[in-house]
């Protein structure tokens, strides 16, 4: 009798360890839902170039930023704002405007190269957003794009993505349509790249509406072989990729809608002639992060003295899983942990 109870105990311990084992095997097994670029929320910076003028300036030209690459890798930037003026010596060169000129980088040239150098040091960042502007005297005044299109300002800013930027390190539109119809059509029905296939890569993004945007369409329609997206208005529409909206508050219904549709959106948390960064309002801020914005821009990316507003995504490594978007296993460091 002893020996038959010794027998049954330890044939009852070594079977209640063997299903435990194969239960943690299973978990062990099960592969975690594969991430895409567009399970992200990132942080970005508005103007991210701009450094206040030294002289007594306006409200909205009072902050400064550090350079693009300390802002990589000191603040977990990853979407960028560049705006990009035609300069009759044959170069691209980046200010805000010609009452606030300072700049960390001088020319649209040197602000790929120090991002391509922290990009080419961290290669398992997330893509990084850059948007580009083209900017002119007369269409900012006007509207009319009859001056920049006389400078040929968008061919320029194509060639010199394609001279200063690795074709291997940026995702294309054609990347993301691959075999559909549609850059749109490829989105909802496909999805975007794989993030584990688009690190220490970029994205390019023509932050322009109107005729110049039409330009673009017009050289390039469907965005087929162009190194940019555009900033769409359109969902459906055969360019229609990623999105600005500006407004989380007003707009977070529409913002999540499109999100759910599969398209990525950039917001704002705040603007420095708005008051946020003054008054600590995080009222935006908030709005922008729980609609799932993918890219939230701020003149703020960090503390500054004197003032107690800053932005940081919350549980970001330095970028986080999106709240509407990403999938229930995503982690922050499964995202990015360089």
């Amino acid at each position: 009798m002893l020996a038959i109870t010794v027998l049954i105990l330890l044939t009852s311990t070594v079977s209640g360890c063997i299903g435990k084992n194969d239960i943690d095997l299973n978990l062990d097994d099960e592969e975690p839902t594969p991430l895409r670029i567009n399970h992200i929320q990132m942080k970005g910076t508005h103007n991210s170039y701009h450094l206040a003028p030294l002289i007594p300036t306006i409200r909205a030209y009072d902050y400064s930023h550090q350079p693009l690459d300390v802002q990589a890798e000191e603040q977990g930037v990853r979407q960028f704002e560049i705006d990009v003026w035609w300069d009759a010596r044959g170069q691209l060169y980046v200010y805000h405007n010609q009452y606030d000129l300072r700049t960390t980088c001088t020319t649209f040239e040197e602000c790929l190269n120090t991002l391509l150098n922290w990009s080419n040091e961290n290669t398992e960042h997330v893509p990084l957003m850059i948007w580009i502007e083209p900017k002119e005297w007369v269409e900012q005044s006007t509207d009319s794009t009859i001056v920049v299109e006389l400078q040929n300002m968008l061919d320029q800013i194509e060639e010199e993505i394609t001279q200063f930027w690795p074709r291997n390190k940026t995702i294309t539109p054609d990347d993301v349509r691959g075999e559909s119809e549609t850059l749109s059509q490829a989105i909802m029905e496909e999805g975007w790249p794989l993030l584990d296939e688009s690190r220490g890569k970029a994205i390019f993004i023509l932050l322009s509406s109107g005729d110049l945007r039409e330009n673009y369409h017009e050289k390039y329609p469907g965005l087929i072989n162009s190194r940019m997206f555009t900033m769409s208005n359109d969902p459906g529409s055969s360019e229609a990729a990623i999105f600005s909206n500006t407004d989380p508050i007003g707009n977070g219904d529409e913002i999540i809608g499109l999100i759910k549709d599969g398209y990525i959106v950039r917001s704002r948390a705040d603007n420095a002639e708005d008051g946020e960064a003054d008054n600590n309002d995080t009222s935006r801020l908030n709005a922008a992060i729980s609609v799932g914005a993918h890219s939230i821009s701020t003149d703020y990316p960090s503390k500054v003295e004197g003032i107690d507003y800053w932005v940081d995504i919350p549980n970001g490594n330095p970028v986080a899983c999106n709240p509407i978007s990403a999938p229930i296993d995503c982690t922050s460091e499964r995202i990015e942990s360089l």
